[in-house]
């Protein structure tokens, strides 16, 4: 077997290698952003919005945990409420927007 216990490590990484090489690329990075972060951040967002907002994306947490929240102290019977009166008045500007659009295209 290659992976019993006590045998001897042959080839692979040197211990270490792969910690300096990421502090090496992260310190030159870090430099290269003093020197031109700023005015390399608007030439990607005028020039490629999409690899722009792929990296502001890939910043953000994949997942979001809420723990605590003032909306917890609401009893669910009045946030059962708000939500119902938030649909309605969802609804009515809906059905607003639609009678005004109706109107204009006649």
């Amino acid at each position: 077997m290659k992976f019993e216990k006590g045998m001897e490590k042959i080839g692979g990484r040197t211990k270490g290698v792969k910690n300096r090489l990421s502090h090496a690329f992260l310190t030159a990075l870090a430099e290269d952003f003093e020197q031109h972060g700023v005015d390399a951040i608007k030439i990607a967002r005028v020039e490629r919005p999409v690899e722009y907002v792929r990296i502001v994306a890939g910043l953000m947490p994949r997942e979001l945990e809420i723990t605590e929240t003032q909306l917890m102290q609401i009893p669910d019977d009045e946030l059962d409420a708000f939500i119902e009166f938030a649909r309605q008045r969802l609804a009515q500007r809906a059905l607003s927007a639609g009678i005004r659009e109706t109107e204009t295209i006649n």
